[in-house]
Order: structure tokens, then sequence, then C-alpha cells
């Protein structure tokens, strides 16, 4: 049986939910899921900051530099939204210490961590980019606490431009590095991105719908990435890998 959603977009504010007029469970979940979107998304500009270095063409480091500024504002937009809840920067990275280390972060901590060169930046930008997108412009922006929404709308305007960077760069990327070197590294990326939006049927997505702050369980966004991915890779003449059922998603 569907989760029954209980509160409409954009029903509370930050006082509402200081001020007791919505049960706690909801701030818990609230807050959690804040803190995983701001961290993801800080993530994703420190990736464009690490790549940055690695890139010699002009056009590209522009774009990366439009990319890295305007994440940086992103994950600025949500620790914003944590701040009014009384919950700092550095408590919201503290909390995620131990989500950072599930499937859902890998692609995030890899592109920070270890991304250098343009492929792993093609291979970022549609395992991060396009996830994201359909993230936020499927889950968040009909959330039901205003200031995560009003958030959403803003960052859904830039990261279009992003996710069609993302497009660009694997059509690019197949032609610069050939067809095999491109299949081997979505090979190598597309786990990491599908894992990127967790568990499905878990106890906490089950409390985010409930609530109104998601509106889709984590396996249906999953599937739809898949397919608008598998179009991409096909236009770009590239093979899509085959992943396992089940999260998290391997090679199949």
């Amino acid at each position: 049986m569907p989760v029954r959603r209980q509160f409409p977009t954009g029903c509370f504010e930050a006082a509402d939910v200081l001020n007791g007029r919505v049960e706690p469970n909801y701030q818990k979940v609230l807050t959690r899921l804040l803190a995983a979107h701001a961290i993801a998304e800080r993530l994703t500009a420190e990736g464009y900051g690490r790549v940055y270095g690695f890139i010699d063409d002009p056009a590209l480091t522009k774009i990366i530099e439009k990319n890295m500024a305007e994440e940086r504002k992103h994950a600025r937009l949500v620790y914003a939204a944590l701040e009014e809840l009384g919950v700092n920067e550095s408590r919201a990275d503290r909390s995620m210490l131990m989500v950072l280390k599930a499937p859902s972060f890998v692609a995030p901590r890899y592109f920070a961590e270890q991304a250098a060169n343009e492929l792993d930046l093609a291979m970022a930008s549609i395992s991060l980019d396009m996830t994201g997108l359909i993230m936020i412009g499927v889950n968040y922006k009909e959330s039901s606490y205003a200031p995560h929404a009003r958030a959403a709308e803003v960052i859904l305007a830039e990261e279009e431009e992003h996710e069609l960077f993302a497009a660009n760069e694997l059509r690019d990327a197949a032609e610069r590095f050939g067809v095999d070197r491109v299949n081997a590294a979505l090979r190598e990326w597309l786990p990491r991105a599908v894992n990127f939006f967790g568990p499905p049927g878990s106890g906490f997505t089950f409390d985010c719908i409930r609530f109104g702050l998601k509106t889709r369980d984590n396996g249906e966004l999953a599937e739809l990435y898949l397919s608008l991915l598998e179009r991409r890779v096909a236009q770009a003449g590239l093979q899509m890998p085959q992943l396992t059922p089940d999260y998290p998603h391997v090679l199949a």
C-alpha cells in the first residue's frame, strides 16, 4: 500500500517546527534529510574544485568555475535552512559521519577525494548532476518544509544547466577518449551513481514520504535515472552497463 502523505507542500516554516506545531519526529527526520542534502552539495563543489587543477582547456575551466560556485551556493542554502532549526554546519556534518560511509555517498566522496582528470569530470557530472536534478526536482521542490522547497527551486534553475553540461560532456568524452575507455569509466561509475539514491523501502524514506519531505521512494528514483541515462548513453554511441537488481547495486 502506498505511503499516505500527511502534509502538503510548503506548509511549515522553521517557527512551526521549533514551536512544536508538528510532532517531534518531523524535526528529527527533516534535520537528517537536510544534513544529507547539504553535505552532498558541498562534496560536489569540492569535486569541481579538485578537477579544476587537472584541466587545461580554458573554456572547460570556465564552466567548472561556474558550476563550483553554484554548488557552493546550493550547499550554503541548505546549511542556512539547518541554521534556522538551530543546527550549525559543523553539527550537521558530524551527524553524517556514519552515513558518509554508506554506498549512497560513494559517488560524491570519490569526486571530492579522488577525481583526477576530465573523464572523471564527465562521469561525475552524469553521476551527480543528473541524480541531483532528479532528487531535487522530484522530491525536494514539493517538500512540506517551506525553506527546503524554496531552496530547491533556486537549485533546480541552476542544476538544469549542469545536467545539460553533463550530457554534452558524455558525447565529447566518447569522441575524445574513445568508446572503449568511456565504456570502462561507465562501468566504474554507474554503480556509484545509482546507489546515490539510497536503499529502497527504508524506514527513513517511509517517514520522509509520510511527512511530505519526499514524494517518491528511492527505488523509483533510481529506475527513473537509469531510464534517462540509458538514452544518453545510446545517443553517445556507448554501452549501458548491466547492474544487479538490489541495493547496493554492483555490476552484474
